[in-house]
This record gives structure tokens, C-alpha cells and sequence, in this order.
């Protein structure tokens, strides 16, 4: 179980900010990386030296999305979580009007109400958290930084509390995902989809690809004018993009190709195969409130007029090489 510490690796004291000291509240996840989909988990330990009285005893977990180049006030707004979600440990809940903010403040200032009496010792409190299946995984490059922290704090009936934070890695990990007919189109004159005279049949059992593993597959394309087709390109692409009044692409990269020379150029149908790799430092698919990073699978023609037909897929870290890559240094 992972502890918080300081550079020196010892335990914080996040009252007295002293290093190898008992901690008066500590942080334990329960593992390095935690997935989207599962549950993020781990416990908090309370350590008092004397009988205390606390409001609220909580845990939380933030996402942040921090966009590179951003003006100064959509950096000041992005400080505002795009996922949150808190468990209450001990005590009660927080009151959510200003009324009932000032009532507590000023029957904790008056005595007459004390919150919840801890006996000294140590008090431990797992936890679980669920993360959707939805949220983005953690990020750094060139659009910008998606992290999530874990915060777990101590409310005093009078005065401020004291907390302790610390980053944990989240990653995208596929459950239950069916395989479905891969839809290939190509851009026309207007910029929207079009379907061409050409018609491509992709079989891509693995529109889901951990990094450092290959996608492999087959096509048929339909050639009813037998239009010439010297070649086909089959190219693994990676774009990051940042969405904000309009959208911008920072990076495009073709990370591996292949050619496939037809024995046919003119034939009504030609079929051919692909395996293409992912690189294992490869950036994961992640689709944020303003950054993306997006993979796609494209198949170039060329013909005349050339075609080019895509369609996206998903890359994934495995949870070892998620840590290497994510985990903030100690």
C-alpha cells in the first residue's frame, strides 16, 4: 500500500509538517494505477495523540484538465474539476446553504455543538470510490495535462482542518467490448463523409489495441469500374487536438505503414491483409473536456482521383507500463 511521503521517503505530518514523525493522517491506495470502470481504493489513517473532536472526516477524488498555451483566464477556470466525487469517513455531512453554514460555524464557535469525539489512538478507514467508465486517462504532451488527485481531509468543528493530497494514475482498461462492422467513408468535396464508388469491407477484430501489441486484419475492396489501383497504403495514425472556441490540431503522426501492390491493379475485387504495430511509449487514446488524443486506422488508394478511408480505434497502456509512464516521481 502506497503511504504519502516526503523526497526523502518518510512519512509527512501534515499538522506539524515535520518528516519522520507519526503522521496525523496518512493516505493508503490500495495500488499504483487504477482503472476506469473500477473502483478507486485504499484506506485513511487518523492517528491522535489526545481525545479530539472533528466536523467531517472525508476523502475525495478530483480530475483536472490543465490545456497548454491556454489564455490566463480559461487556465484560472480549468482549476475547476471536470470529475469530482467525495465519501464521507466520519462525522457528518457538509451543509450546502449559506444559512446552515453560518448556523454551524457559530454553534461550533458557541459551544453547542462539538462535532464528533475521536478517542486518541489510531482510526483507520477504508474507502472505495467508483471511477465511470467514461472518464479520460491520465495525460501529458503537447495539449496539456489530465490528472486526478486524491484528497483526504479533516474538518474541525472550530478553526481550519488539515488534509493530505496526492496524484494517482488513471487509465482506460477495455471490459465487455463486442466487435462490431468497421464503417469506412472518405471525405468529399463539402468535407462530409461520403460513400465512394469503391466500397472497402474491413475485418479488424481488434478495434481495441494495448500499446506495444499489433492490430491485424483483412480487406475486400469492390472495384465495379474497375478503376486502377496501383497501391494501398495502410497506415496506424496518431493526432492530439485541443477543442476550445474552434478545435486545433498540436501533432500528427503516422507511427506505422505498410504498402500492398495489388497483383491486379484493375481487378473488380482485391483483397489483402495488415498488422501494424502499436508502439509501446505510445500516447493512449484520450478523449478530455478540451484535449484529445485520437488513433485512427486509415487505408490510402492509390487511384485516380486517390481515397483515402478511416476509421478510429482505441489504444490503451497495460497497468505497469500506465505506472512507468503516468505515475508522478517521489
Amino acid at each position: 500500500m502506497a503511504a504519502v511521503m516526503d523526497k526523502q521517503n518518510n512519512p509527512l505530518n501534515t499538522k506539524t509538517g515535520i518528516r519522520g514523525s507519526a503522521p496525523f493522517i496518512e493516505l493508503h491506495l490500495s495500488r499504483g494505477v487504477f482503472a476506469t470502470g473500477g473502483q478507486l481504493s485504499g484506506s485513511v489513517v487518523f492517528r491522535l495523540s489526545r481525545e479530539t473532536n472533528i466536523r467531517a472526516l472525508t476523502v475525495s477524488v478530483a480530475g483536472f484538465e490543465t490545456v497548454a498555451g491556454a489564455s490566463f483566464a480559461r487556465a484560472i477556470r480549468r482549476q475547476e474539476p471536470f470529475f469530482q466525487r467525495e465519501v464521507l469517513l466520519s462525522g457528518r455531512e457538509q451543509p450546502r446553504f449559506t444559512s446552515e453554514r453560518i448556523s454551524q460555524f457559530w454553534n461550533g464557535f458557541l459551544g453547542r455543538d462539538v462535532g464528533r469525539t475521536l478517542s486518541a489512538g489510531e482510526h483507520m478507514y477504508p474507502f472505495a470510490i467508483p471511477l465511470p467508465v467514461s472518464l479520460p486517462s491520465s495525460y501529458e504532451g503537447k495539449a496539456g495535462r489530465i490528472d486526478y488527485t486524491v484528497t483526504a481531509r479533516v474538518q474541525f468543528p472550530i478553526g481550519s482542518g488539515v488534509q493530505v493530497s496526492t496524484l494517482v494514475p488513471v487509465v482506460f482498461a477495455p471490459k465487455g467490448l463486442k466487435d462490431r462492422p468497421v464503417v469506412l467513408n472518405y471525405p468529399g468535396a463539402n468535407g462530409a463523409g461520403e460513400q465512394a464508388d469503391l466500397s472497402i469491407s474491413v475485418e479488424l477484430p481488434q478495434r481495441v489495441v494495448e500499446s506495444g501489441q499489433r492490430t491485424s486484419g483483412h480487406f475486400i475492396i469492390t472495384n465495379p469500374h474497375r478503376t486502377r489501383i496501383d497501391a494501398i497504403d495502410v497506415l496506424l495514425e496518431s493526432c492530439e487536438w485541443v477543442r476550445e472556441s474552434e478545435q486545433r490540431e498540436l501533432d500528427r503522426s503516422v507511427v506505422e505503414s505498410m504498402t500492398i501492390e495489388p497483383d491486379d491493379p484493375c481487378a473488380e475485387v482485391i483483397k489483402g491483409s495488415f498488422s501494424l504495430r502499436v508502439p509501446s511509449d505510445a500516447l493512449p487514446t484520450v478523449e478530455g473536456t478540451a484535449i484529445s488524443v485520437l488513433w485512427f486506422l486509415k487505408l490510402r488508394l492509390n487511384s485516380e482521383p486517390p481515397l483515402e478511408f478511416k476509421t478510429p480505434i482505441t489504444v490503451y497502456l497495460p497497468p505497469w507500463e500506465a505506472r512507468r509512464v503516468t505515475e508522478p516521481p517521489i
